[in-house]
C-alpha cells in the first residue's frame, strides 16, 4: 500500500489511479494545499498519511490538490476561503468583479475577461458558475496568460480557477437596493437561489430580477447641447437660401439678419417685425432638460440552472440552461421638426419663404426602446484516458434584440395646413396635439444563433531528462447565423451572415532545465513553450497564430516568463452585420469648430471589415517574497503592434475627419449634424505598457492555544492588493501615409479624451469575528486633447475615487452565536465614490463645454447600497 501511495503522490495521478483509502483521505481533508509557494498559509499535511509513512518517502509537494489547474505554473495569486469572506461578496460573479484588476491582461485587444475554470476544468459558459455562493468557494487561483494555452485559449487572457468545497447545501435569498446621494437613479434587485454540492454532484438554481429608474438631465441640473444650433423651444427662423431673412428686418436691426429667435404668441396673434427684432441675430438656445436621460430605465429578469454529476467512473458531466429578458427605455430629447413658412401665410411678415426650427415641448419627448431576450444551453463532459485528461464542451446561444428609436416628428399635416391659403395655424403658438401625433421611427431587429463544440485533450507526450513534455490539443467548431433588419423612414434593409469557424490549437510545454533532477542545475528551472493555432473562418479564409516563450525560475521564489505571439483575428459577426440604428440628439464635442452639438448617431455593422493581425511580446517577473510571508509581486511589460485594427470613431477631430470624411456630415453653415460610428479598419495601432500587481495576505491572529490550553487555528484576515498600469506608448494610424495619433499626447479617438498614461488601484480588507471592512481606491491620470485651436483644446482632470463596504455576519458576532435567526445572515452597506468625485473638463478658455459637465461624466456620483442576505 505504501508503494501505491508514494506512486500516486509522486505521479500526480487522477481518480482513476487512486486507491479507495487515498480517496477517502482526500475527501476528509479537501483543503490541503501542496503549493509550496502559495501566498497564504497552507493546511497541515494529512494526519493519516503522516502516521503511515516516513517523512523521507512522502513528497507532499508532488501531489496535485483537488481542483488544481493543469501544468506546473505557480499561480500569481491564491485567495483562500477566509480571504474570500473578507471581500464581502455574495457570489462567484461578484468575486470576479472584485478581483478584476488582478485578472486584467495587457495583451491582445485589451479588456479581455479572464478564462474561468471550475475545479481546474473548462466550463461550457460563465453561466455555469456565476451564481455559486461565496461559501462554496474553497480557494481561487489566478494564473498568467500562459496557463490559458493549456486549455485551448489564446494567450491574451489570464486564468481564474475557482475551487469549490466538496459538500454544501443551502437556499440563499438576497435583497439589494441602491440610491444616489444626489438623488435619482434608484435600483432594486431581489434574488433567490438553491445550491447543492456533493463531490462531483452539483445543483445550482437561481432567479434574479433587477430594476433601475431613469435619471433625467434635469435631475442633475445640466443643460443639453444645442442641436444644429437652431432648434429651440420657441423656435428659430432662418432663410432658405442662407441669406438675410428680410431687408426690412435688416433695416430695423441695422445689420443683416440671417437668423432670429421666434416669438411666443397666442393662437390669433399675428407676428410683426417688432416681435422678431429683440432676437435678431440672437437665436434661442434653450432646451428641455427633462426630455433627456443620463441613465435609461432598465428591467431585467434572469433564470439560471446547472446540474452536474458523475455519469461513469471516470466521466463527469454538467448541463446548464439560462434565460434572460431585458427592457431598456431612454429619452432622446424633445420632439422637434423643421417647417417651411410660406410668405403668403397670414402669420408671416417676411417677403420670402423661411424655415422654422422648433421643439414641441407640449408633447412627450422622443423615446428609444430596446428589448433583448437571450437563452443559453451548455453541456460539458470531463474524463480520463489513462494519464491523459480530456474535456468536451458544447453550447448554444440564442438572442433576439429589437430597438425602436423615435427620431423626429412627421409634420406633413402641419406643413400642409401652413401651405393652405387662409390657414389658421399659427406656427409661433402652441400646436394642437392632433397634428403632432405622428413620429418618424427607426426600427432595428437582430436574431442571432450561435453553436459551438470544443474538445480538449492534455497529457505528457514523452519524457525528457528535465521532465515530461506536456501537451494540449483542442479542436473547436462554431457556427453563427445572424439575421438583421432595419428601417429608417422609408428605407428598409436586411442582412444575413452565416459563419463557420474551425479552430485547431496545439500547445507544448518543454522542460529544458530542472535543478531537482540535476539537469543544468545552474539554471534552476527552465521551461519552454510553443503554441500554434489554425482558424478556418468562412469569408476570411485561413487565419493563423503562432507563439512561443520560456519561463525561467532561477530560484524557487522567482519566475521570469517571456512570450512572443503573432496572430490574426476576424471581426465578429455583429461587427459585420449589426442593424443600422439612428439615435437622435446625441451630444458630442466637435473638435473642428470647438463646440458641443447634438447629432444623429448612426450605429450598426460594417460588412467590409478586414481581419486584424497582431504581433506581441510580453516580459514578466513574478516574485514570491521569501522575507515577507503572504506577499507576491508581479510585473509585466507588453508591446503590441496591430494592423487593420477595428475602431469606432464617435468624435470629430480634424485628423479623423480628414481620414474618413464620409463619416461626418455637416450642414451649409459647417455645423456637425450626423456621425457614423459603425466600426471600420484603421491602418494600425502601436502600444506598450507595463503593469504590476503587489498582493499581501495573512491571518489577523496566529494559531496557538486558547485560555483553556486547546489548540486554536489562525483566524481573521487582512489583505492588500495594489495594481497599476503605466502606458508608455499608444498611437493609432488611421490611414497609411497619415501622421499617427498619439493618444497619450493630445490625440483622441473617443469622446472622453485621450488615454490616461497612468492608472492605479489599491484595495484592502479586514475581517474578524463577523465584522468586515473593504476599501477600494482608484486613481487615473488626467488627459488633454488638441482641437483646431488652442482655445478649443479640452483638458480632462485626474480622477481619484474611494469605495467602502462594511458588512456583518450577524451569527458570528460575539454574543450572537446562539441566535437562530442570525445564523448565516449577512448585512452589507456600501458606498461607491465616497467623496462624490467626477472628472472635470475645461476648454482653453476655462469653461466647460455642454455635454461635459461632471454629471455627464458620471451621472450617479456617490451611491449607497444596502443589502440583506440570508442563507438557510
Amino acid at each position: 500500500m505504501h508503494r501505491v501511495v508514494r506512486a500516486t503522490l509522486a505521479g500526480g495521478l487522477g481518480l482513476a489511479g487512486a486507491t479507495p483509502s487515498v480517496l477517502a483521505q482526500q475527501t476528509e481533508n479537501p483543503s490541503v494545499n501542496t503549493d509550496a509557494h502559495s501566498q497564504t498559509t497552507t493546511a497541515p499535511a494529512q494526519p493519516g498519511l503522516a502516521a503511515n509513512a516516513s517523512p523521507e518517502k512522502i513528497d507532499v509537494v508532488g501531489h496535485k490538490a483537488r481542483g488544481q489547474a493543469l501544468g506546473h505554473l505557480k499561480p500569481l495569486m491564491q485567495i483562500k476561503a477566509d480571504e474570500i469572506r473578507a471581500y464581502g461578496v455574495d457570489s462567484a460573479s461578484d468575486l470576479l468583479t472584485a478581483i478584476a484588476p488582478e485578472t486584467r491582461s495587457g495583451r491582445g485587444a485589451g479588456g479581455n475577461a479572464p478564462v474561468t475554470l471550475l475545479n481546474g476544468k473548462r466550463v461550457s459558459g460563465m453561466q455555469e458558475l456565476q451564481d455559486l455562493p461565496f461559501e462554496t468557494i474553497e480557494r481561487v487561483e489566478i494564473f498568467t496568460e500562459e496557463e490559458a494555452l493549456k486549455y485551448g485559449y489564446s494567450a491574451s487572457q489570464r486564468v481564474v480557477n475557482i475551487i469549490t468545497v466538496e459538500r454544501f447545501r443551502a437556499i440563499r435569498a438576497r435583497l439589494m437596493g441602491t440610491t444616489s446621494t444626489d438623488g435619482g437613479g434608484e435600483t432594486g434587485a431581489p434574488a433567490i437561489s438553491y445550491t447543492k454540492l456533493e463531490g462531483e454532484r452539483r445543483i445550482n438554481l437561481s432567479a434574479r430580477y433587477s430594476t433601475q429608474a431613469d435619471l433625467k438631465d434635469s435631475q442633475r441640473g445640466v443643460v443639453p447641447a444645442r442641436a444644429s444650433g437652431l432648434y429651440a423651444n420657441a423656435g428659430n427662423v432662418t432663410a432658405i437660401n442662407s441669406g438675410s431673412l428680410d431687408p426690412r428686418l435688416d433695416a430695423l436691426a441695422g445689420v443683416p439678419v440671417p437668423v432670429a429667435g421666434a416669438p411666443s404668441l397666442s393662437n390669433a396673434q399675428v407676428p410683426t417685425f417688432q416681435d422678431f427684432l429683440p432676437y435678431a441675430t440672437l437665436p434661442h438656445s434653450d432646451g428641455d432638460a427633462s426630455a433627456y436621460t443620463l441613465q435609461p430605465s432598465l428591467q431585467k429578469l434572469a433564470f439560471n440552472g446547472v446540474v452536474a454529476g458523475q455519469i461513469f467512473k471516470t466521466i463527469s458531466s454538467s448541463l446548464n440552461l439560462a434565460y434572460t429578458r431585458k427592457d431598456q427605455r431612454s429619452l432622446q430629447g424633445p420632439a422637434r421638426g423643421v417647417l417651411t413658412l410660406p410668405a403668403s401665410s397670414l402669420f408671416s411678415p417676411f417677403s420670402d419663404n423661411i424655415l422654422l426650427y422648433r421643439n414641441f415641448t407640449n408633447i412627450s419627448p422622443l423615446r428609444q426602446k430596446a428589448h433583448t431576450e437571450t437563452a443559453h444551453a451548455g453541456l460539458k463532459f470531463d474524463g480520463n484516458i489513462g494519464d491523459w485528461k480530456w474535456n468536451s464542451t458544447g453550447s448554444y446561444d440564442w438572442s433576439e434584440t429589437t430597438t425602436s428609436s423615435q427620431t423626429g416628428l412627421n409634420l406633413q399635416t402641419a406643413q400642409t395646413d401652413l401651405m393652405t391659403e387662409g390657414n389658421t395655424l399659427n406656427p409661433f403658438s402652441l400646436f394642437p396635439a392632433r397634428i403632432l401625433s405622428q413620429r418618424t421611427l427607426n426600427y432595428g431587429h437582430t436574431t442571432s444563433n450561435n453553436g459551438q463544440i470544443s474538445g480538449l485533450i492534455t497529457g505528457a507526450l514523452f519524457a525528457l531528462p528535465a521532465g515530461d513534455v506536456a501537451t494540449s490539443s483542442s479542436l473547436t467548431g462554431a457556427l453563427t447565423d445572424q439575421n438583421t433588419f432595419s428601417a429608417i423612414k422609408t428605407t428598409r434593409s436586411s442582412s444575413h451572415i452565416q459563419r463557420d469557424v474551425g479552430i485547431f490549437q496545439f500547445n507544448a510545454d518543454i522542460p529544458l532545465a530542472n535543478r531537482s533532477k540535476h539537469i543544468l542545475s545552474f539554471l534552476g528551472k527552465l521551461d519552454g513553450n510553443i503554441n500554434a493555432a489554425v482558424n478556418q473562418v468562412s469569408h476570411f479564409g485561413t487565419l493563423g497564430t503562432i507563439g512561443g516563450g520560456v519561463t525561467w525560475s532561477p530560484l524557487s521564489w522567482m519566475q521570469f516568463p517571456i512570450s512572443l505571439t503573432n496572430s490574426q483575428e476576424a471581426p465578429t459577426a455583429s461587427q459585420l452585420v449589426a442593424p443600422t440604428i439612428q439615435t437622435p440628439n446625441v451630444t458630442t464635442y466637435d473638435y473642428v469648430t470647438g463646440q458641443s452639438v447634438q447629432v444623429t448617431s448612426l450605429s450598426g455593422g460594417n460588412p467590409f471589415l478586414k481581419a486584424t493581425s497582431r504581433h506581441e511580446i510580453s516580459l514578466g517577473t513574478i516574485l514570491t517574497l521569501p522575507y515577507l510571508t503572504g506577499t507576491l509581486l508581479h510585473v509585466n511589460y507588453v508591446h503590441d503592434t496591430t494592423h487593420n485594427t477595428i475602431l469606432t470613431l464617435p468624435t470629430a477631430t480634424a485628423a479623423i475627419e480628414n481620414a474618413f470624411p464620409d463619416r461626418y456630415l455637416r450642414n451649409a453653415a459647417g455645423l456637425l449634424e450626423s456621425v457614423d460610428t459603425r466600426p471600420l479598419n484603421a491602418d494600425g495601432e502601436n502600444r506598450s505598457e507595463w503593469n504590476a500587481t503587489l498582493s499581501f495576505s495573512r491571518p489577523l491572529h496566529a494559531g496557538g492555544t486558547d485560555k483553556h490550553g486547546k489548540p486554536e487555528k489562525p483566524h481573521g484576515r487582512l489583505y492588500l492588493v495594489a495594481t497599476q498600469v503605466w502606458r508608455l506608448r499608444d498611437t493609432v494610424t488611421l490611414r497609411a501615409g497619415l501622421p499617427a495619433i498619439n493618444l497619450l499626447k493630445g490625440g483622441t479617438i473617443s469622446g472622453l479624451g485621450g488615454q490616461p498614461r497612468h492608472e492605479m488601484e489599491l484595495q484592502g480588507g479586514v475581517y474578524d469575528k463577523g465584522l468586515g471592512l473593504r476599501l477600494v481606491g482608484k486613481w487615473q491620470a488626467g488627459t488633454a486633447t488638441v482641437a483646431s485651436s488652442a482655445a478649443d483644446n479640452l483638458s480632462f482632470s485626474a480622477l481619484g475615487t474611494m469605495d467602502a463596504t462594511v458588512f456583518a455576519d450577524l451569527g458570528q458576532l460575539p454574543h450572537w452565536e446562539r441566535r437562530t435567526w442570525a445564523k448565516n445572515f449577512r448585512l452589507f452597506l456600501s458606498v461607491e465614490n465616497l467623496f462624490n468625485e467626477r472628472i472635470h473638463v475645461h476648454n482653453g478658455k476655462g469653461s466647460t463645454p455642454a455635454g461635459y459637465q461632471p454629471a455627464f461624466m458620471d451621472p450617479l456620483g456617490r451611491t449607497i447600497t444596502l443589502s440583506l442576505r440570508k442563507t438557510v
